[in-house]
Order: C-alpha cells, then structure tokens, then sequence
C-alpha cells in the first residue's frame, strides 16, 4: 500500500509533522521523496518551488509585514483608544467594547491576528484587571477580537490565499470587509451581556457626543490612513493591492518617523531584519507547499475529492457547510499558512465545480483559519493573548469556548449568506470578481 506515491506523500507528510518537523520542511522532504520513489525528475522540485514564488502579488507581503511591523511598534494603539473611548466608553463595560473596537482599527493597520493580540493584551489586559474585569474574561475577548486582524485589510492571509489559488486579491481584501466588522459587533454584543451580568462599569457616565468623537478623529487620523490608503486606492483604480502594499509601509514610515517621531533611525534595522525573517519564511512555506501542490495535482487529487463528493451533493450550502467544519478541525492542530497552502488546492476546483463564488470562498476560509487560531492545542492567538497576560492558556479554555461562539455564528452566517462577503466587492470593484 506504502508503494503507492499518493500514499507515501500523505503518509510521509503525517508522520513528519507527528515528529514536529516544520510544516515548510515536511512539505519539501516528503515531497523529495516521492519524487525519488515515483522516479520524477527531480529539476521538477526546483521548478515548482520557483514557480511557486514567481508571483508580482507575493510582493504584497513584505511591504503589508513592515507597514504592520512599524506602526505596532511605534505606539499608535494608544491614539486609537482615544478614538473608540469616545464612541464606545459610555456603554456599560466600556473597556470591553474600547477593546474590540481598537482591535477593529488595528486589524486595518497590521494585518496580522498575533501581532494584533500582543499589541491589544499589552494596553487591555493591565486595563481592565485594574477596572475589576475578570482576567479570563479580558484575556479570552482579547484573543478573540485579535481574529479580525486576518479578515479585515489588510490581510496577509487574504493575499496568501489569492496567490495560492488565483483569485482577485483586491477583492478578497474588500471581501474581508463586512465579515470582519460583523465579527466585531458580534464580540460587542456578547460584551454587552457579560457587562450586565457582572455588572461591569462604565467609561463614561454619559455619551461624550461628537466633539469628542472628532478630537479622538483627529488624534487617530494618521494611523487610520494605512487602510484608508488600501482600500480607496483600490476601489479608485489608483493602484493595484501590490502598489497599494508598498504605498502603506512608506506611509507607515513617514507617519511614525517624521509625523510622530515614536521611532528613531535605529530601530530600523530591527524592524526591516524582522520584515525579512517572516517574510522568507512564508516564501519558503509557499515554496514547499507548490512542490506538494504539484504533486496532488499530477495524481489528480483535487479531481478525485471533487468527483467522491459530487457523487454525493452538489448543494453549494451543503459542501459551503463540510468546507467550513473541515477549515476548523484544521486550525485545531495546524497554522492559518500551510492549511492554506496544503488545502486550497484541494477544496477550490470542489467548490468552484458546484458553483460557489472563488472570493466567497476565499473570506470564508481565511476566517475558518482566523477562529482556528484560538483552537488548542495550537491557537496561536490565545497563547499570545495568554502569555502577555501572564495567565496559563489552560486556565482559560471552558470560557474561550463560550466567547468564540458568537464568531462562529458568524462564520456560518457568512458561509450561507454569499451577499455578506460579495456586497462591497460587487459595489465597489465588479470588475475584480
């Protein structure tokens, strides 16, 4: 049975990634190996991994890493605080909802959930422990508003995804839009709740009104310019998401250099070695994962699963439904990237055969992947959330269950609702879908 290459490949890749080898490095080293075994050129490896990488959107994310990169580390998530204490603050648990606000800002700044999570625990946890919130609580809505930060632009899982399956990426930025912002409503609703419950105080004994609101506008405008840039630039055809990319992280610098001076010549270096280091290893990721991806290709893998299931269904909402619940068994024990990377190529010719949208497809997957970085034993985000925090992520597992149901109604919603992520794309950029 082993004989058969498709076997090894899977085999193989199961047993290395049990082993704890790097998901990059199992992908290359089972991929080597049934080359070897099915007596492939082995100039195909190299061909793939460079096709793989030879892609103009791919220059998206190094420019979107340094723009993230540079405004987490100069500060500008306290002047977003000013702003979402003027709107939200007089809503009982006020810090609650400040909290998923600013983490709605700064998903349009970063594009990154972790980033998202290390940057809002450091202002929030210390908060709200001080203003008698319950630690679990602040920690678990803390991991969970950190999601967002995958699905609203920009998104560096967004992009991975359209490099990786050949869709729009402007549109599944723009997709991302109205998912993210029902995530975050749907955070303060449940907020709202626990708020009454265990009576959680107020910011402010009365709505400010909108003076204070304007002043909170004009402290935060700068760093709010980042998605405003991305997003009217695309939808104005000023530039592609690329450009648009590449337009933030110089924004990004001039904003925190020149305008607010929170960083100085000398972190520079640091931050362009970090930008480096995540982004060649999402290349080396993309890389491998185009070895593997050939390879279910030449043993005709997607066309195999999409004829097994079709045989079955060929209801969109049921597959939408199955595509959904295999997405979060898989972020329960593997990263948002090489799920993306080992899974796409499988699942998009399947749901494109039964006549669902590619960007719908694309959101939906990309905020699967988001909610399994909460998921144990892996969840990335809530061991970030935990560790800023200083609390052991087990003890906060039976109530991070309950907060990560409202995103999950979400999801569904979305997944059955194709208006939800196809709306603004259709308003705004019809010609990208």
């Amino acid at each position: 049975m082993l004989t058969h290459p498709l076997t090894l490949l899977l085999v193989s890749l199961t047993l290395l990634l049990i082993l704890g080898v790097p998901v990059s490095f199992a992908l290359v080293l089972c991929s080597l190996l049934v080359i070897w075994v099915a007596d492939l050129p082995l100039v195909v490896a190299v061909q793939q991994m460079f096709t793989g990488i030879n892609a103009f959107t791919l220059l998206a994310l190094p420019f979107f890493f340094l723009a993230g990169n540079v405004m987490t580390d100069g500060g500008i998530s306290e002047r977003l605080v000013k702003l979402a204490m003027a709107m939200v603050g007089h809503l009982r648990g006020g810090l609650a909802h400040v909290n998923v606000v600013v983490g709605m800002f700064l998903s349009g700044i970063s594009g990154s959930s972790t980033a998202d999570a290390a940057a809002i625990g450091s202002i929030f946890c210390p908060a709200m422990k001080k203003r008698g919130y319950d630690e679990k609580f602040t920690v678990c809505l803390t991991a969970c508003t950190a999601t967002m930060g995958a699905v609203i632009p920009p998104s560096i899982l967004m992009v991975i995804y359209g490099a990786t399956a050949g869709v729009s990426i402007g549109a599944l930025l723009i997709g991302g839009i109205l998912p993210g912002i029902l995530m975050g409503l749907s955070l303060m609703v449940q907020s709202h709740f626990f708020a009454l419950k265990y009576d959680f105080p107020r910011e402010h004994p009365r709505f400010l009104g909108f003076g204070a609101i304007w002043e909170g506008i004009k402290t935060a405008a700068w760093p709010l310019g980042v998605p405003v840039i991305i997003v009217v630039g695309m939808v104005g055809g000023v530039f592609t998401p690329t450009e648009s990319a590449s337009i933030a992280a110089v924004y990004a610098l001039f904003v925190t250099l020149i305008v607010f001076r929170s960083l100085k010549l000398r972190q520079m270096t640091k931050l362009f070695a970090e930008t480096t280091i995540q982004f060649s290893q999402v290349l080396f990721c993309l890389g491998g994962a185009s070895i593997f991806g050939w390879l279910l290709a030449y043993y005709q893998v997607p066309q195999i699963v999409t004829d097994f299931i079709t045989a079955f269904t060929r209801d969109p909402i049921m597959i939408m439904i199955l595509i959904v619940i295999v997405n979060v068994l898989l972020g329960t024990f593997m990263d948002a990237l090489p799920a993306i990377l080992i899974f796409v190529p499988i699942i998009h010719p399947l749901a494109v055969a039964v006549g669902i949208h590619p960007v719908h497809l694309g959101v939906i997957v990309v905020m699967t992947q988001s909610f399994g970085l909460l998921t144990p034993p892996l969840g990335m985000v809530a061991m970030t959330a935990c560790a800023v925090a200083g609390i052991p992520m087990m003890k906060i597992q039976k109530l991070l269950h309950i907060m990560m149901i409202p995103l999950l109604i979400v999801i569904v919603l979305c997944a059955l609702a194709p208006w939800t992520v196809l709306l603004l794309p259709k308003l705004l950029v019809p010609k990208w879908l």
